[in-house]
């Protein structure tokens, strides 16, 4: 099954949704992107609630480490929704990478959007900006499905 990334830069935000199973190499390329991207300070909403992880510790261990890059910028907040299910791939990741920035497991998209507010308002981060009400025109997203992906912008999905 897909997932689904946004990259938005007016709000340092970026989204991930995965649903069904989810493979190595698709987790593997989303890092990828987010790693070519450099959004390492971007706050991260991460939803999983309907996603299977077929992962073991190495390869998580692998994944922070292709996300940590070799920047030295500090992590930007990661906020994992899970639902109400157990989500063993949100809590290894979260217990491996505690030490580089906020890591947190939510049941609900409106808590870790809460958190993930109040965590850039703290006065050691730039506040987050205020909601408006146009998109964000340099937003954009890739699906992956397999070994394919498509990459789109906003304005593909206006037009």
């Amino acid at each position: 099954m897909p997932i689904y990334l946004e990259i938005s830069p007016l709000h340092r935000l970026v989204t991930i949704v995965a649903r069904g199973t989810v493979n190595g190499p698709e987790v593997r390329a989303s890092a990828q992107k987010l790693a070519d991207a450099k959004v390492r300070r971007f706050a991260k909403i991460v939803e999983i609630a309907s996603a299977a992880f077929d992962f073991t510790p190495e390869d998580i261990a692998s994944l922070a480490t292709l996300l940590r890059g070799s920047d030295n910028d500090p992590r930007g907040p990661v906020a994992f929704v899970v639902g109400t299910r157990e989500s063993p791939f949100a809590k290894r990741f979260a217990e491996h990478t505690a030490a580089e920035g906020p890591v947190e497991l939510f049941r609900s998209l409106h808590e870790a959007r809460a958190w993930i507010a109040r965590q850039l308002a703290a006065p050691a981060r730039k506040p987050m900006p205020a909601a408006t009400t146009w998109a964000d025109p340099d937003r954009h997203g890739t699906v992956i499905v397999g070994e394919r992906q498509r990459d789109y912008t906003t304005r593909e999905l206006i037009s």
